[in-house]
């Protein structure tokens, strides 16, 4: 083989392999041979404090971030969204897609189905309940069946007060929005979902 050969040889591979660099050099730099990467966006909203702060992190799949929210008022109640659904205001987060979490501090005033259950489990009765009021902490409400009455969540303790049906009187978690309800001796449970 005569050295005009070599050389081109030589520099057939040596522009190969710059080309091959060329091609993996942007692969490289966007992780494609390692795990992939996902974008965690955290939200704290007034009234709220803990960690992680207000940010946008991208991160490893698998990476798990934990989490921790108190109120900056310890009688307001704090709660989580995770790209829409509620969670509790402390745990962790496994990233395997993007996510979104916002700390905010739970707020009732909505309308919301009520169940309320007798202390066999069977349906007393369902209603629409709609919860208003000046702050977070309580307030007045009007159901679906004409009924009003008032209603305090402090701490994440929910009271429910019906003066004019009998003297029921529910209370239970203001997170959960369910609990237990008295009558004079009879007793049973409730719970509530924000109606759609």
């Amino acid at each position: 083989m005569n050295m005009n050969m070599k050389n081109k040889s030589v520099s057939a591979v040596l522009r190969v392999a710059a080309m091959s660099l060329a091609l993996l050099l942007p692969l490289a730099s966007c992780n494609f041979f390692g795990l992939p990467e996902y974008e965690l966006s955290i939200v704290v909203e007034e009234g709220v404090k803990g960690t992680p702060a207000s940010s946008v992190q991208v991160l490893a799949e698998l990476t798990e971030v934990e989490y921790d929210y108190t109120p900056v008022n310890y009688l307001t109640t704090v709660e989580t969204i995770f790209d829409g659904d509620r969670a509790a205001a402390s745990g962790t987060i496994t990233m395997y897609k993007p996510v979104t979490l916002v700390a905010r501090l739970v707020d009732i005033r909505d309308t919301w189905d009520l169940t309320v259950y007798k202390s066999d489990s069977t349906v007393l009765s369902t209603s629409t309940i709609t919860f208003s009021g000046a702050d977070i902490l309580g307030g007045t409400f009007s159901d679906s069946r004409g009924y009003t009455g008032t209603w305090t969540g402090a701490s994440n303790v929910i009271k429910i007060t019906f003066p004019a049906w009998e003297q029921y009187i529910l209370s239970g978690t203001l997170f959960s929005m369910a609990g237990t309800w008295a009558n004079g001796s009879a007793t049973g449970s409730w719970g509530a979902n924000r109606a759609e």
